[in-house]
């Protein structure tokens, strides 16, 4: 009886513990590119997008701003740009955006032992790089298509691998009960297999819940008509 429901509760356990791959989220049928643009234009400084421009292969690129007339990003993706720097920009673009647009147009900034300046971007007075080489504006007539990209969305990505034990666990646990009483009886079931699918399924649900908080999704929130 119990290796019985122990088989049943496996069987729901990989069921629930499959992982379901998630494709890109497309625009809204019928969404005008001026509603997409807007999207664009609230996007919080700092965030990472995947922009294709007409004739370029997609880059990756830390969202500055947006107007009506294009978009400015930070690119990081020099391998010769030393990794605390780049980890520098990256906070500069997400806390003072400004700064990037300031330094492109004359302007010089200074954040703890980041200088920026037209000239380049100098961390102890020594130059890690050009500035026009990292900040980039694109005109939207050239823009292409917009990707953003997420981690841990869903219900399984919110709980995470603690909650989604807790609720294998209960699922689990329930299924098991029932399905023994359906099989052989109420009256001959003991408390044995509840405690087995409570096992299987708490440890099947902090699976899923650890694979979904950790799984990448990409939104296209822009794509040119």
């Amino acid at each position: 009886m119990i290796k019985s429901t122990f088989s049943l509760t496996l069987v729901l356990a990989m069921v629930v513990a499959a992982v379901i791959p998630l494709e890109a989220q497309e625009p809204r049928s019928g969404e005008s590119a001026d509603s997409q643009w807007s999207r664009v234009r609230r996007l919080a400084p700092g965030t990472e997008i995947r922009v294709t421009i007409r004739g370029s292969q997609a880059a990756n690129v830390y969202f500055v701003s947006a107007d009506d007339s294009g978009l400015t990003g930070l690119d990081l993706t020099d391998p010769a740009l030393p990794v605390a720097s780049a980890r520098a920009l990256r906070d500069i673009a997400s806390q003072h955006p400004e700064y990037l647009g300031g330094a492109a147009k004359g302007g010089t900034f200074l954040v703890h032992s980041v200088r920026l300046t037209p000239a380049g971007v100098f961390v102890a007075d020594r130059k890690v790089a050009d500035l026009q080489h990292l900040v980039a504006t694109s005109a939207r007539q050239e823009i292409v298509e917009i990707n953003t990209r997420q981690k841990g969305r869903g219900i399984w990505g919110h709980l995470g691998p603690l909650g989604g034990y807790f609720v294998g666990a209960i699922a689990g646990g329930y299924v098991a009960g029932f399905a023994c009483q359906a099989a052989v009886g109420r009256d001959r079931c003991d408390t044995g297999p509840f405690l087995t699918g409570t096992l299987v399924g708490g440890i099947a649900g902090a699976g899923y819940g650890f694979q979904a908080a950790h799984r990448e999704t990409e939104d296209v929130i822009y794509r040119a008509p």
